[in-house]
């Protein structure tokens, strides 16, 4: 992928100081927190569906691609964040006085803004660096899974305690539990899975 890197030889009029780095890394470690978070969520939904359409057992291998493809798109999303502060990063230095609307930013904003550049490159060229660790990837897989069956077994529960047994009469509760079953994977599940499923 074209246009991956970590720092830009023209983001810094003097070089960064240790305190501006200390804050890059610490802004930088919450990014990736967060930006990981969003890849296990996506690969959460990716295992109900597959829970859902799918019959075979759990593989672990079957999931490689799709945490690829977020982490990917997570990294993009970073990048892209980052050329847009690069550039108000360069206006802000030309910049004196108060800022009369907000994103304007001025000479007092460039510490931050150099923070916040700094942070979103590391984290895109971190998440770009774990594309090809797959002890990373098959961790963030094992903490999807652990959330998604989490998350089916909570709703399953729900789903079938709002199924009062006189929907269904009381003499026929047992056998119609197939029935709810069968709803609740159709139905409920699905539209689980569509109202979390994230947008890019």
């Amino acid at each position: 992928m074209a246009g991956w890197r970590i720092w830009r030889k023209d983001s810094f009029v003097d070089e960064p100081t240790p305190e501006i780095l200390e804050s890059i890394e610490n802004s930088a470690e919450d990014g990736l927190a967060m930006a990981r978070l969003g890849a296990i969520m996506a690969v959460k939904n990716k295992i109900l569906v597959q829970a859902i359409t799918g019959p075979e057992a759990f593989d672990p291998g079957l999931f490689i691609e799709p945490a690829k493809e977020a982490v990917t798109m997570l990294a993009v999303e970073s990048l892209e964040t980052a050329a847009t502060v690069s550039a108000d990063l360069k206006r802000a230095r030309k910049l004196r006085g108060e800022a009369m609307y907000r994103d304007d930013y001025r000479r007092g904003d460039v510490k931050n803004l150099t923070i916040r550049l700094g942070s979103l490159e590391k984290v895109a060229q971190t998440l770009k660096d774990n594309l090809e660790n797959e002890e990373w990837l098959r961790d963030l897989i094992t903490e999807a899974h652990s959330l998604a069956w989490a998350e089916l077994s909570r709703e399953m529960e729900r789903s079938l305690d709002r199924k009062e047994a006189s929907e269904f009469g009381d003499e026929n509760y047992e056998e119609e539990r197939k029935d709810r079953l069968r709803q609740f994977i159709n139905l409920d599940l699905a539209q689980l899975i569509e109202e979390q499923t994230p947008e890019y």
